[in-house]
């Protein structure tokens, strides 16, 4: 699987997972009047290949920087993209951490993707803050971690979930 290559449309098929599956059967941007699109810093961090879907749908109220999450891959070094918006955008056009925020997969210890709640939610979401795992909609848990075992099959992307498994473990320290 030639990530570059067809990226754009796996990330697109991706998508589709998460077009009616939610954290929670309602909009919970009304719980918290999308406390996530808010705020000069709410940008989320593009997976590997997830900027050709960008490339192809160049959204004018998106843009695209480096973060300083780096990994490696084939001997050479990789910044993460991360993407922002006015907050206001098409729901269709979302990347896929938006679409599966509050939630975030990692490697376990055994390097199989697990799903946790995302530590770094917590500032902003009721719904990390209030909710265990074991309370989200099940089948958004399963679609999540069906669409990260397919996408960590790829070399580039493990190489990636090493890195920002290490980093999300961070926040986990500072916020348990």
């Amino acid at each position: 699987m030639g990530i570059m290559m067809n990226s754009a449309y796996i990330y697109l098929q991706l998508y589709r997972l998460f077009d009616n599956n939610t954290p929670l059967p309602i909009d919970c941007g009304q719980l918290c009047n999308s406390a996530c699109c808010s705020g000069d810093d709410s940008g989320m961090f593009l997976f590997p290949g997830e900027t050709e879907v960008y490339k192809l749908l160049s959204p004018e109220s998106m843009k695209i920087e480096m973060s300083d999450l780096s990994y490696s891959y084939n001997g050479k070094e990789y910044k993460t993209p991360i993407l922002f918006c006015d907050g206001d955008c098409d729901r269709y056009v979302r990347p896929l951490a938006c679409r599966i925020f509050p939630l975030t997969p990692v490697l376990n210890e055994s390097g199989n993707i697990e799903i946790i709640v995302d530590p770094r939610a917590n500032s902003v979401c009721p719904l990390a803050k209030t909710f265990t795992l074991s309370e989200y909609d099940e089948n958004f848990i399963k679609s999540i971690k069906k669409a990260f075992i397919l996408l960590n099959k790829n070399k580039r992307v493990h190489s990636f979930m090493i890195e920002y498994t290490k980093y999300i473990n961070e926040f986990n320290r500072f916020f348990k």
